[in-house]
Formats: C-alpha cells, sequence, structure tokens
C-alpha cells in the first residue's frame, strides 16, 4: 500500500468517525423575554449550493442594519464572549441577548494574539447553540479580525473544516453585512468522501434552512440593541439593557 495513503487514513477514520457518534444533547436555556420580536428572515437574501469538491457554499445578505456602523459591528463581537447584560431585574450573557431563543454557551478558548479578552485575530472561540430542531456545537480559529470584517475556519480534530467570513461594509444610514461561507474541505481524492459525510449527516438541507434563518435573524437583531450597548462601551464589559430601549416590530 502507498504511503501516503497509510498515512491519511488515519485520519479519515477519524473524520467519518465522528459523524456516527451521537453527542450528548446540547443544553437549551429558557426563551428570554426580550422588548423586540425577531426580523422577518424571509426578506434577506440567502443561497447555498455545493462546489466541485463537494464543499457547500453558504451565501447570505443580511437586512441592511440601520444606524449601525460596522465599527459597532466589530465592537459588539469582540465583547460577544466576554460580556453580561442586566434587564429586567436579570443578568443574562451578551450572546443570550444576540438571539433570544437558540443560544447557549461561547467562549474564549484561546486568547488573541494581541492578548486583548475577547474575539479578536488568533483567538479559538467555542460556541454552543441550535437552529430549530439541530444542536451546533463547534469552535472556530479567528484568521484574521478588523471593522471591516473577521475570517473564522471551523476546526475538528486539529483539522480546518473550512471558512465562514463576515464582510461589514458602511452604507449611508447604516453598514451592509455579508457572510460568504464554505463547509468541507479541498483535499485530493478523500476530500470527496469527508464532504459527502458532511452534507449528509450535519449540514443537510433541513439543517442548511433552519441556519440560514438563525443567521438572518441573530444578526437582525442588532438594529434592537447595539446602538444602546455601544453608548455604554466605556464601561468594561457589563451592560445596562433598558426595557424601552427595545423596538418591538
Amino acid at each position: 500500500m502507498k504511503k501516503w495513503l497509510l498515512a491519511v487514513i488515519p485520519v479519515l477514520v477519524v473524520v467519518l468517525g465522528a459523524w456516527f457518534v451521537v453527542p450528548a444533547p446540547l443544553k437549551r436555556d429558557a426563551p428570554r423575554q426580550l422588548p423586540w420580536v425577531l426580523p422577518d428572515y424571509r426578506q434577506a437574501s440567502v443561497h447555498w449550493y455545493v462546489d466541485d469538491y463537494g464543499r457547500i457554499r453558504n451565501e447570505v445578505e443580511h437586512l441592511f442594519l440601520r444606524d449601525i456602523s460596522p465599527q459597532m459591528v466589530a465592537w459588539f463581537y469582540r465583547q460577544l464572549p466576554i460580556s453580561t447584560i442586566d434587564y429586567a431585574g436579570t443578568r443574562y450573557p451578551l450572546y443570550h441577548i444576540f438571539h433570544p431563543t437558540e443560544h447557549g454557551r461561547i467562549r474564549v478558548l484561546d486568547p488573541a494574539e494581541n492578548g486583548v479578552a475577547g474575539m479578536g485575530r488568533g483567538a479559538m472561540i467555542m460556541r454552543e447553540e441550535w437552529f430549530g430542531p439541530y444542536d451546533s456545537r463547534g469552535r472556530a480559529r479567528l484568521r484574521s479580525f478588523s471593522d471591516q470584517g473577521m475570517l473564522a475556519v471551523p476546526q475538528f480534530a486539529g483539522l480546518d473544516m473550512g471558512r465562514v467570513e463576515h464582510h461589514w461594509q458602511a452604507e449611508a444610514g447604516g453598514t451592509r453585512y455579508r457572510v460568504d461561507a464554505i463547509i468541507g474541505v479541498d483535499w485530493p481524492l478523500l476530500g470527496p468522501l469527508v464532504n459527502l459525510a458532511i452534507r449528509t449527516w450535519v449540514f443537510h438541507p433541513q439543517f442548511m434552512a433552519q441556519w440560514q434563518r438563525h443567521q438572518v435573524e441573530e444578526v437582525g437583531s442588532l438594529q434592537f440593541f447595539l446602538p444602546a450597548l455601544y453608548a455604554q462601551r466605556d464601561r468594561g464589559n457589563h451592560f445596562q439593557l433598558e426595557a424601552e430601549g427595545g423596538v418591538r416590530r
């Protein structure tokens, strides 16, 4: 047997074998009663397809973020895994405000290269969330992070499994927010088999529909609370959300 095949077989066994191991269900936190309703995800532009390597290409053009700058979006993500909010007598992780019903836990496993707390270039981020009936847990390395966007590289068993690029562009009166994601690998020979497993057991069409809905809902919700939090940016990493700060739609 060729040496290269002997070298890659263990990797293939680890990657494919993991899809058959059913992890314990996530702890689903109680929904938060917040002073707004989620935006209509159907008004955003979403699309996904399978490329020549068998990888999933996911494209989301989010709802326009009026009165929000790219700098505000970057600040929010830096704070996301380390901040808390007081609202209506209860203290919540900021992550729970980002989506009121489908966010569990997020934390920094490895710090950013510049040593600043929170998200930043070089940080490893772990998150637990769910999209409708589908649990989702994973970790990603932030290869870049700036006021214009960030690049997150999902990792499994120490291997890069795609890339998720966030682009934040200023437009008159707000920010245009786009996400371009690749889920899968471009390995020769074995890559298509790994990608088939990913599409079959994890990122299947039903999962993709729920994931895209979730993405639009969470980003679209920034309009309701981010300006109020950004105004408190000199307070460290704990903020106050007033009941009248949200807008019901």
